[in-house]
């Protein structure tokens, strides 16, 4: 990992050197274009008054022949003038004053004027008198020499600062990423301590500010289902460690070869076969549990809740003999729930209802509705107020129940179920009277 972000860092700096290099390539290129057409249009407009004047010199005074006239070996203005006159054909003469075409299309009238560069000297043509030109020549040494070290300063500045551009860029990556190497710290942590309560600490407002907060909240999320996992574990074996005592307690004194009377040993396997359904159905909550904690473990289907209601509520009125009133606005409400759970989570909610509700009916009312609400009523214990908050855990039991059979799993399986299906589970007391009222509302299907 910290070859990779040593590795983006100076992949970074590159990127930033590369887009410097590619704007200072395009800055000077465009920068010497400039010069040079400045530089050029400056020595042809110099050139063009030049020979502007030696016209109107010959023109004045037909045996003006001028200074300089020859091989063009002054370097400052007029380097070299030559007349010519139709009569010389195109080549004759040397040097950069050579008769050209063009030259000889302005002696002949056929061109107004000509400019041309030949042999490092620019030379501009002008006509003069009938049948006559005048070809003034500037060495072009001074331009060129100019635009040469233009480049070379552009070349130089460009360079510098592309090194610059690196440098900055690299300092640049270096402090931006910070959060990646914390976040790259954490990660090792985690893996070599396996313990999910580390964290990051990056505080930044930013994209890398907001994948370190969003991998905290993951190891967060972690971290409580490694501490659900742990207590989950925990509370499992203690659960199952007194009933499995109770359990040998009773084998050992029905193998043992005291005697016991059969009233004695009839009592102790009762027991026995109590202490193994219990056990049983521990075991059977603890599954149902673990089933509806694996990522993406159900689906949800369309049921209606009238005829499961109908079912879950005759079942608990013989197991506990109390009466169950259910009230409902048509015998079809379809509900959208956890994939065949809705039985479960109906007999778990209705049994809670018969088992803590002192006998007394228990009013069971579905509300149509977006979304679909179901309450369960009964007139017993009723839930202390300190207790509602965890009514929903696993294997929590508020001090008046611990009394009676269960293994305080129930409702946190029908909180489960509930959550899978997208809907909500809450406990309060009961609003005319003792009692508790347990309210369920599911997607409408």
């Amino acid at each position: 990992m910290r070859t990779r972000t040593g590795s983006l860092r100076r992949r970074l700096a590159a990127v930033v050197a590369g887009a410097v290099a590619v704007a200072v390539v395009l800055v000077a290129v465009l920068t010497w274009f400039v010069v040079a057409s400045q530089l050029h249009s400056a020595l042809d407009t110099s050139l063009d008054r030049e020979a502007t004047r030696v016209q109107r010199l010959i023109q004045a005074n037909a045996d003006w022949t001028g200074e300089g006239s020859g091989g063009c070996a002054y370097a400052v203005e007029p380097a070299c003038v030559r007349r010519i006159d139709t009569s010389e054909p195109v080549g004759a003469g040397s040097g950069p004053l050579t008769v050209t075409e063009q030259a000889h299309a302005v002696a002949t009238r056929e061109s107004a004027r000509a400019r041309y560069t030949a042999d490092g000297v620019r030379v501009a043509v002008v006509p003069t008198r009938t049948g006559e030109a005048v070809m003034v020549g500037v060495p072009t040494r001074q331009t060129e020499t100019a635009l040469t070290r233009t480049a070379i300063a552009l070349a130089v500045a460009g360079a510098i600062g592309i090194v610059l551009a690196a440098a900055l860029g690299y300092v640049v990556a270096t402090v931006g990423l910070r959060p990646v190497r914390a976040l790259d710290t954490a990660v090792r942590r985690v893996r070599d301590t396996a313990d999910p309560h580390e964290r990051v600490d990056v505080h930044r407002n930013d994209e890398l500010g907001r994948l370190a907060g969003a991998f905290d909240e993951m190891l967060a999320e972690l971290a409580a289902a490694s501490d659900a996992q742990r207590d989950f574990v925990a509370d499992a074996s203690h659960e199952l460690r007194t009933p499995l005592t109770t359990l040998r307690t009773n084998l050992q004194l029905l193998t043992d070869d005291r005697p016991l009377d059969e009233a004695t040993r009839a009592a102790l396997r009762a027991a026995v076969t109590e202490e193994i359904t219990a056990m049983q159905a521990t075991i059977d909550d603890l599954a149902e549990l673990a089933r509806g904690d694996r990522p993406g473990a159900d689906t949800l289907t369309t049921v209606n809740l009238v005829s499961v209601v109908r079912s879950s509520a005759a079942t608990a009125a013989r197991r506990w003999g109390v009466s169950f009133r259910v009230q409902f606005p048509s015998s079809d409400v379809p509900v959208r729930v956890a994939d065949g759970r809705l039985p479960r989570l109906l007999d778990v909610v209705l049994d809670n209802a018969g088992k803590y509700g002192a006998g007394e009916a228990v009013d069971i009312e579905v509300l149509d509705g977006r979304p679909v609400l179901v309450s369960i009523r009964d007139r017993g214990i009723g839930i202390p107020p300190e207790d509602r908050a965890h009514v929903f855990d696993r294997f929590h039991r508020a001090a008046s129940a611990r009394g009676l059979p269960g293994s305080g799993l129930g409702l946190a399986i029908a909180a489960q179920i509930v959550a899978a299906s997208g809907g909500t589970i809450t406990a309060a007391a009961r609003g005319d009277g003792p009692g508790t009222e347990i309210v369920i509302t599911l997607p409408a299907g």
